[in-house]
């Protein structure tokens, strides 16, 4: 097998996925799939900064009662601990 042969080869083997993805990328355009995925994916990440804004919001809550609480005299060691963050490892 020569050089030009096995260059050949290597490209023929290596853009097949390319070229399958291409020909899927055409069909979800022109059959719409791709617009609905795109307004899926938009609608997940509008729900995603919502869920974000909210929890920050909440945040911003506690620690205002928290800090409430202390100015009107309750036992700072009294307060029941931060939440912690579990990690994933």
């Amino acid at each position: 097998m020569t050089v030009e042969q096995l260059t050949a080869l290597v490209i023929a083997v290596g853009s097949a996925p390319v070229v399958i993805k291409i020909i899927d990328w055409i069909k979800a355009t022109r059959s719409g799939r791709a617009q609905a995925e795109k307004r899926s994916n938009r609608m997940a990440l509008n729900q995603l900064e919502e869920e974000m804004s909210y929890r920050r919001i909440m945040q911003e809550y506690a620690s205002q009662l928290r800090r409430l609480l202390i100015d009107m005299g309750f036992p700072e060691d009294k307060l029941p601990e931060w939440p912690t963050r579990k990690v994933r490892s």
